[in-house]
């Protein structure tokens, strides 16, 4: 596991292709931002389009950065690799029945997109599996 900051963590199995990212604590909407940044770096060294980012300790629901993500990383994340990305959240079983709508919002938009797809769970090996599925296409 590779730390990223003292709050991310991150591990690229090569076997799936995937990036597996695990926030350690709660973040501040900066932090957030910069998270995301620091994975953009990150997936392009892996040449990776299969993320599975594990926000069960993060839980940070600031509506400004769900507008940036939509906004501004998932366009950028969108045209990285020359083909679709995938992200699997795994949050707490708590965490998604809170989901409100700008998360939904990011669903949706980055699903017209085409380009990136997002998809929600609770349990890692569900993501997991997920992700093998879409390498799979």
């Amino acid at each position: 596991m590779k730390r990223l900051t003292g709050y991310l963590e991150c591990l690229h199995r090569p076997e799936t292709g995937t990036m597996v990212v695990r926030w350690l604590r709660d973040v501040t909407p900066a932090e957030m931002r910069t998270s995301y940044e620091y994975l953009l770096v990150e997936a392009q060294g892996l040449a990776s389009r299969f993320w599975l980012l594990d926000i069960r300790r993060r839980n940070n629901e600031d509506p400004e950065t769900a507008q940036w993500l939509i906004d501004d990383y998932m366009p950028k994340l969108a045209g990285l690799f020359g083909g679709p990305s995938f992200l699997a959240y795994l949050l707490s079983p708590a965490h998604l029945m809170r989901v409100d709508d700008h998360t939904v919002s990011i669903q949706h938009v980055a699903q017209l997109q085409r380009s990136v797809h997002v998809a929600l769970f609770t349990e890692e090996g569900a993501a997991n599996e997920w992700l093998v599925q879409q390498a799979g296409k």
